[in-house]
């Protein structure tokens, strides 16, 4: 998989600015009018409490890069129009972004990759996950995400939250793998497979044509929405041991949110 340095040679960092601020506005849009909603994918949260994270997750970010250091105390009451709160929370984000290099350094909470563009890339997928969560809240049909940015988001969550996650939690991978035996699952989407293959001690992702126990096929918005267990069963296809692909499915539900 790619390193966090190779993101430029699937996607230009400034479409991961203009992603996210696009997103947003979609996300926005969905909120409007429907705070007391529930969120499906998120059960414990109402569409206000997902606008109210999604700011705070801005406003943190933007503290970041301007003290080089997680903020302190932290998080914020979420007080007032959570959409309004957004936007404001974007502009200051965008803003930030625009007056830096994608390799300038700044504190992130991913010890491999201590620069701006890791937070460019990271509030992209934080946006869209979270836009797709408010699209299934609003009950409206889900906008398919960008196919460049989705397999890039593939990668990020593979390399970034599962692999990454799991050496620095890993009496959270002993627990989530418990029942995996080191089968492989492959994740193809056009152009890409992906094989994953997981034990209670380690999980392993590698561009590889090698026999998979089961394969999970779709398009690269299907597949991405598929690793953060946000997809709709249709759209993609699961070949050979289901029950392997579940277990997978658990594994990566223990680093997501």
């Amino acid at each position: 998989m790619s390193p966090p340095t190779a993101t430029l040679a699937i996607m230009e960092f400034s479409r991961f600015t203009t992603g996210t601020a696009a997103e947003a506005s979609a996300l926005a849009a969905a909120a409007e009018g429907r705070s007391d909603a529930v969120v499906p994918t998120c059960p414990e949260w109402t569409v206000a409490d997902l606008v109210h994270h999604v700011a705070m997750v801005y406003e943190h970010k933007t503290l970041c890069m301007r003290t080089g250091a997680p903020p302190q105390p932290w998080p914020p009451a979420d007080e007032g129009d959570p959409v309004t709160r957004l936007r404001i929370a974007l502009g200051d984000l965008l803003a930030e972004f625009t007056g830096r290099e994608p390799t300038d350094p700044t504190y992130t909470w991913y010890d491999p990759d201590q620069t701006v563009g890791f937070w460019m890339r990271r509030m992209a997928h934080e946006t869209t996950i979270h836009r797709v969560d408010a699209q299934l809240a609003a009950g409206i049909p889900v906008t398919p995400v960008d196919a460049a940015l989705a397999e890039d988001g593939i990668d990020e969550f593979l390399d970034v939250c599962a692999v990454w996650g799991a050496g620095r939690r890993p009496e959270r991978l002993a627990s989530a793998a418990a029942d995996a035996t080191g089968e492989a699952v492959a994740l193809v989407t056009p152009g890409r497979r992906r094989l994953v293959t997981v034990t209670p001690e380690a999980m392993v992702i590698a561009e590889s044509d090698a026999p998979a126990t089961a394969t999970v096929t779709g398009d690269a918005s299907a597949l991405y929405r598929w690793v953060w267990r946000r997809h709709d069963p249709e759209t993609v296809t699961v070949e050979g041991d289901t029950a392997a692909v579940t277990r997978l499915h658990d594994v990566f539900a223990a680093f997501s949110q």
